[in-house]
């Protein structure tokens, strides 16, 4: 998120940055270009007006020498330094290198009409058009004497041209400086988020101390204090809620502790009742009764061994002795101790060190939540993995709900719109328990579905 944040803010201001940039540099390459061009025209007009005053202070006869002879016309330009053409009463006298038809119509006869006059235009090609009408052209027996020249505008090219790279340079320069400038912006905002994003992972991960540091800018103060103040009441509803789980855990313990003590003594007293209850008729109310009751007593023995050995895992007061074994025989006696002569365990023998008990355990609490809750056949596989031993529990019912998946490894969780609960049916403890001790084993617990079969997987680690 911060670095998609800190792409977005650096690449709006290189953006802005390099408009910025770009325009003003097209604006100052059009100034450079007109400076330089007007600069080019000052001087191609400056040497024009020079030569024109030489023109007059030396070509032109003297009012005493009784004016130009008609024929004395076609010496008029000898005085011109440079490439003029020279017309007297629109009469070309002097060609230069540029023809006359060139030459605008609309200054031609502005300057045959006004004496004195200095003219110039740019023409296509990179020159310059200058003309001038001398003054006192009557002593030449004429009404206007009129020198045209076309010049070069020097430099111009070279010097647009460096200037044109200099302004290139520049605008490069300050598209540089701000992608720079943006980098520094970008870290600068965003580094803030990042040590919150640090923050929160590191709270995330189990670190409740974790604080942002103190800071002297307002906007990133408040943002601090209110940060470190979520955390804060964040830890006090943590510690609430940790103190009001404990009493909770406490209180089951205690309960359990308690229910123990005349369910030794009415365990006993079941067993009695179910064995006097075979005699009578099967049909008999008194049998029905002793059975259920009998039935009951060993539903909530087994609850309260299931809740004083989920105390002892939140207490970590659990004891693992790790013995070698040997696991499918161990299953199988566990299985028909408790009368689950139907379900099948496959697999070649196979040794493994491990808590015997708590393997058992697993196993039983899966075995028994198939025959509870699924459909036979019920079977359990024992094989040896690459990670360590694998023992599977399969049965045909229609599994758990999709997105139930975890949740039926919760505490007193049920699925029960998909495995209906039959006689005897467990708490909900029963997969949270195995997932505890299978755990505290160095392994786990997970369920899948395998097309019409539901599986659940027990891996113990080597």
């Amino acid at each position: 998120m911060i670095a998609g944040l800190r792409t977005r803010i650096l690449a709006i201001i290189v953006i802005v940055t390099c408009l910025t940039a770009g325009v003003t540099g097209v604006a100052v390459a059009m100034v450079v270009r007109d400076w330089v061009y007007q600069d080019a025209q000052e001087a191609v007009l400056t040497t024009f007006r020079h030569d024109m005053e030489t023109f007059e202070r030396q070509g032109m006869p003297t009012p005493g020498s009784g004016g130009a002879s008609p024929g004395g016309r076609s010496s008029i330009g000898e005085f011109l330094p440079g490439d003029y053409t020279v017309e007297v009463d629109g009469v070309t006298v002097r060609q230069g290198s540029a023809p006359p038809q060139d030459f605008p119509g609309a200054m031609r006869r502005e300057l045959e009409r006004v004496p004195s006059l200095y003219r110039f235009q740019r023409l296509p090609d990179g020159k310059v058009l200058v003309a001038h009408s001398v003054p006192r052209p009557a002593i030449f027996n004429a009404e206007s004497v009129v020198v045209y020249g076309v010049q070069p505008l020097e430099d111009v090219g070279p010097r647009l041209s460096r200037l044109t790279l200099l302004v290139v340079v520049a605008v490069a320069g300050s598209a540089l400086l701000g992608i720079l400038v943006a980098l520094i912006v970008a870290r600068t905002v965003t580094r803030p988020l990042s040590r919150i994003q640090s923050v929160a992972a590191r709270v995330t991960d189990g670190d409740t101390e974790a604080r942002l540091p103190a800071t002297n800018v307002t906007e990133l103060r408040d943002l601090t204090d209110t940060f470190n103040s979520m955390l804060d009441r964040q830890n006090q509803s943590i510690d609430v809620l940790r103190h009001q789980d404990a009493r909770s855990r406490r209180f089951v313990g205690d309960v359990s502790h308690e229910l123990r003590s005349p369910l030794a003594a009415l365990v006993p007293a079941a067993e009695v009742l179910r064995e006097e209850a075979a005699t009578l008729p099967a049909d008999a109310d008194l049998r029905r009764a002793s059975e259920l009751v009998a039935s009951e007593v060993d539903t909530l023995a087994g609850l309260v061994d299931d809740l004083l050995e989920m105390t002892r895992l939140d207490a970590g007061a659990a004891e693992v002795r790790r013995t070698p074994f040997e696991l499918v025989g161990a299953l199988r006696d566990a299985l028909s101790a408790r009368g689950w002569h139907s379900v099948q365990v496959d697999g070649a023998p196979l040794t493994v060190e491990s808590d015997r008990r708590r393997v058992v355990a697993v196993v039983t609490n899966l075995v028994g939540n198939a025959v509870r809750h699924g459909a036979p056949p019920v079977t359990v596989t024992v094989a040896s993995g690459p990670q360590g031993s694998v023992v599977e529990v399969r049965d045909h019912g229609p599994g758990v709900p999709p997105g139930d998946e975890e949740r039926v490894f919760g505490r007193f969780a049920k699925a029960q719109e998909a495995r209906s609960r039959g006689a005897g049916g467990g708490a909900g403890l029963g997969l949270a328990i195995a997932r505890d001790n299978a755990r505290l084993l160095g392994g786990d617990v997970d369920y899948r579905r395998e097309g019409a079969t539901t599986v659940f997987r027990l891996r113990l680690a080597r």
